[in-house]
């Protein structure tokens, strides 16, 4: 027969009771982590979506979640005064607030370029966009694309006006050009019955990523977390080429604007164009990249000579990428 000392009993006690509370200690709660985007819910922003439907990163102590952007939404500086841990911007946006004092870096590429494209109406004579010259031209006046196509390629004598969501004044003057996304706007004017042509900003030689990006203090003070929005946020990309139709309802449902048939069309072209590489260098930047976007800016005096490009990207953060 077993005999306990009266010790003994209480030291099996207290062990027992530590494990018991140990058991019934709920986990820790997931950190929050904001994603602030720059527009409105669409296919080119899928993967951080997808990144919030799937719950990717509680495994790693993260939740994340998605807020829309819209026209009053300035990504770069609310991201900058803690209003969200992380936001998506282009990357030249991203160059001009570096060089203003803005403490914010790229941490990934999501769009090897963002897919701007200038749309008019058909007409074969039309060969180069210098053959649109003598066109008036809506678009984003005083950015920084546009000050540098003119520069090369001659278009300062075009007329430009500000670029608007009625399409009413382009299907109704055949001599406009209406800047836009080649994701949705030739398909929006296809299905109105206007027949168009486009040529992208990306095949006239400006590439600027589309990218996620975060503070300083961030990366300085809590890089676990955001290795772990990285691999959350890319693994999200992953799932969403993989089977785009799993986030169509959400993002319909979130903007009226893009009807599944929209969607479809712009998933297709965004999984052909821009996801169609190695998925283990998804979301790598390249350095040369980021040097040539700079000297463009620079050379229309948007940067000054010699900007340190490298000062708004961190490159570590992505695994496997070459240098």
């Amino acid at each position: 027969m077993l005999r306990f000392t009266r010790r003994a009993c209480a030291a099996v006690l207290s062990s027992l009771a530590v494990h018991a509370a140990a058991c019934a200690a709920p986990a820790a709660e997931p950190v929050p982590v904001r994603i602030l985007l720059n527009w409105f819910a669409q296919p080119d922003q899928a993967g951080y979506w997808q990144a919030q439907q799937d719950k990717l990163g509680r495994d790693a102590g993260i939740a994340i979640t998605v807020r829309q952007g819209g026209p009053r939404i300035q990504t770069i500086p609310q991201v900058a005064s803690g209003q969200a841990e992380f936001g998506i911007a282009n990357a030249d946006d991203l160059l001009l607030a570096r060089a203003r004092g803005a403490p914010v870096r790229a941490v990934l590429a999501h769009l090897d370029h963002v897919p701007y494209t200038l749309v008019y109406h058909r007409n074969p004579a039309v060969k180069s966009i210098r053959d649109l010259r003598d066109r008036t031209f809506a678009v984003n006046l005083g950015s920084a694309y546009w000050e540098w196509l003119r520069h090369r390629y001659g278009l300062d004598g075009a007329r430009s006006i500000p670029v608007s969501g009625d399409l009413s004044l382009f299907r109704n003057d055949p001599r406009m050009v209406q800047q836009g996304y080649s994701l949705y706007l030739p398909a929006r004017m296809a299905q109105a019955g206007v027949a168009v042509q486009q040529v992208t900003l990306a095949s006239l030689g400006y590439r600027s990523y589309g990218v996620l990006f975060t503070t300083d203090e961030m990366i300085r003070d809590r890089p676990a977390l955001v290795r772990a929005t990285v691999a959350a946020v890319r693994q999200g990309w992953r799932n969403y080429a993989a089977n785009p139709a799993a986030l169509r309802p959400l993002l319909t449902g979130l903007n009226q604007q893009i009807p599944p048939a929209l969607y479809d069309s712009a998933s297709r072209e965004l999984i052909d164009t821009q996801l169609a590489g190695d998925p283990a260098k998804f979301g790598c930047m390249s350095a040369a990249r980021w040097r040539e976007l700079a000297a463009q800016l620079a050379a229309v005096k948007f940067l000054p000579a010699g900007f340190d490009a490298g000062s708004a990207f961190d490159r570590t953060l992505v695994p496997g990428c070459d240098s």
